[in-house]
Formats: C-alpha cells, sequence, structure tokens
C-alpha cells in the first residue's frame, strides 16, 4: 500500500495499557481479544526489553500493521553489558513501517513503561507525519495531549530522525 504521507493519530502507551483498554465499551480488555476490530483498524509499534521472552508481549497478534522490535533503553554500549542499542537498521524498520501504512488509520506505539523508547519513536513519527510531511495542527496536539508522560530516549530520536530526515535535517 502507498504511504499518503499526511495527519496521524499517535499514540505513545505502555505494555500494561493494552491490558487495562475497552475498545468500544466493551466487557474484555482488547488484549484478551485478538480478534477484535480494534487490532485490524490500528497500526502498532511494540518494543520489548531484549530479555523479554514473551513474543506476544504487550501486542497479541502479528501481521502487516504490527513492527515488533526488541532493543533497551539505553543510550550508551557497555562493554560488559547485554543490552541492544537502538540502530540504524532498526530505524529503517520503522521508517520503512510507517512508509507503508494508512495514515488514516491510527498509530499505537509502546515500549514498557511507555514513556522513553516508545516516546522517541512517537515524536519523531508525529514530525513526520503531522509536522513536516504536511502542517497537520489538529494531529500535532492530539499528540501532545495524548502523550504528556513521554520524555523520549535521545539515542532513538537521533537515529530516528537521521534516517527519517537525512543527516542534514536538523
Amino acid at each position: 500500500m502507498q504511504n499518503r504521507r499526511g495527519q496521524m493519530k499517535i499514540r505513545v502507551v505502555s505494555q500494561n495499557w493494552y491490558r487495562q483498554y475497552y475498545y468500544n465499551s466493551g466487557t474484555v480488555p482488547v488484549y484478551e481479544q485478538p480478534d477484535s476490530p480494534f487490532w485490524k483498524i490500528n497500526n502498532f509499534i511494540t518494543i520489548r526489553n531484549s530479555f523479554e521472552t514473551d513474543d506476544k508481549c504487550a501486542v497479541p497478534v502479528s501481521g502487516e500493521n504490527v513492527l515488533k522490535l526488541s532493543f533497551d533503553d539505553t543510550t550508551v554500549a557497555d562493554s560488559g553489558s547485554p543490552l541492544i542499542l537502538f540502530d540504524e537498521d532498526m530505524a529503517r524498520r520503522i521508517a520503512e513501517f510507517v512508509k507503508r501504512i494508512d495514515p488514516a488509520h491510527g498509530l499505537f506505539i509502546n515500549c514498557a513503561a511507555g514513556i522513553s523508547r516508545s516516546g522517541a519513536v512517537g515524536e519523531v513519527l508525529n514530525d513526520y507525519f503531522n509536522r513536516y510531511s504536511e502542517n497537520n495542527e489538529a494531529d500535532r496536539e492530539y499528540f501532545r495531549n495524548h502523550n504528556r508522560q513521554i520524555c523520549g530516549n535521545p539515542l532513538v530520536r537521533r537515529i530516528l530522525r537521521n534516517v527519517l530526515f537525512g543527516p542534514t535535517f536538523y
């Protein structure tokens, strides 16, 4: 599907958010309903820690509208640490994913807490869809109002901006 770059509503949430969200006032959280329309009409980027073993993690479905990544919330490599840093390959995967999804559908981005890693991805993608591709003040404001908790990881933000906008962007 060709991406019609432009407006997109973006939500940054924690992995537990899906276990507490009831779609259309249902009686069961969406996490427990893999057949729910919620999983079909939205797009998802889910980020899990490298040591997390549950492949479903926060998003219990797979498909073309779901991108699953695994990296840790760190900004520096430690030679003795098994932590995985965000890198250009992951940023390219995000760029390829968002360029093929339908921006008319919502985008949910999550990591464990919904603050740092997913926050940085959300900030950059909000700029990409709602500021530089098309000046869409309504969806930019939606992002600011619904994602006040974020404090984006600077490494993730820098690398993803570089991949999406180029090294001379900032």
